[in-house]
């Protein structure tokens, strides 16, 4: 958990004017921090982030649901959420398929980063930290990436995740 929050910080870290927000998930999904570029409070969110936090589970589908509606009415051009999970949906109600297309049809493209293998999850604003358990559901990232016309990623080590987010940087 925390080498996969220093990479997320390091990759906020490198934003200029990007408007970044939080919303942490396991078996719910709350906004730790709205839309903003106030990048020190970005990164205390999620350096504060902890496993345990939050009803036990993993319900992707909220979390994007929940990340979508946050960036529907954001200003700007583009609207990006990064996953980043073991992408085993065990908690919520809503289907991550239908979230996706939820976002899909706000206008928001999802890059999903498959990590671990080794980890359950806690997500933070379009990035999922893992934090136990052996799964990992590429397909269904695949399949959420796809349907928002975002890429899918697969990283097995924190050099891979390091290389995902400079390649997302691009």
């Amino acid at each position: 958990l925390e080498v996969a929050k220093e990479k997320v910080r390091e990759f906020v870290a490198r934003r200029t004017s990007d408007r970044i927000g939080v919303v942490a998930f396991a078996g719910e999904a709350l906004t730790q921090v709205p839309l903003t570029t106030d990048y020190p409070v970005v990164m205390q969110a999620v350096a504060n982030l902890q496993a345990g936090q939050l009803e036990d589970g993993t319900a992707i589908g909220t979390a994007i649901a929940t990340s979508a509606n946050r960036l529907r009415d954001a200003p700007g051009r583009s609207r990006v959420m990064i996953v980043l999970t073991d992408g085993v949906n065990t908690a919520g109600t809503l289907d991550p398929a239908k979230a996706a297309q939820i976002a899909r049809d706000n206008g928001v493209r999802i890059h999903a980063i498959a990590f671990g293998g080794d980890g359950g999850a806690l997500s933070v604003f379009g990035f999922q930290l893992p934090t136990g358990g052996d799964e990992v559901d590429e397909a269904g990232l695949q399949r959420i990436a796809a349907l928002t016309g975002g890429r899918f990623f697969r990283a097995r080590d924190t050099e891979a995740l390091a290389g995902i987010y400079a390649e997302i940087d691009k």
